[in-house]
């Protein structure tokens, strides 16, 4: 997985690309611990869209990062997941924790 920040003056928006997966594991917590320095930005936007696969292992990663950023103060959202991705986030009822816009 490869991400990649833009400051849009508002939020933070991450873009995502790759395989959220075990094989991300480190670098999703390296970018957890770059967004957690942003305290002066309070929500970030985590886009889907360059994500060709998510597992469960990625799933957790999301509910880490939720976790993390939450105690920072900081709001997550996800958005423009990917067919397959959202279907993913869709049967695993993700929607009930992450705000998700298409």
């Amino acid at each position: 997985m490869h991400y990649r920040i833009e400051d849009t003056g508002q939020d933070l928006l991450v873009h995502l690309e790759g395989q959220l997966n075990f094989g991300a594991d480190r670098v999703f917590h390296d970018l957890l611990a770059e967004l957690t320095d942003y305290h002066d930005r309070r929500r970030v936007r985590l886009d889907l869209s360059g994500l060709s696969h998510i597992d469960s292992v990625g799933l957790g990663l999301l509910y880490i990062a939720r976790e993390d950023l939450d105690a920072a103060g900081i709001h997550l959202s996800l958005s423009q997941p990917r067919d397959n991705v959202l279907r993913m986030l869709e049967l695993t009822e993700a929607s009930e924790t992450f705000e998700i816009t298409r």
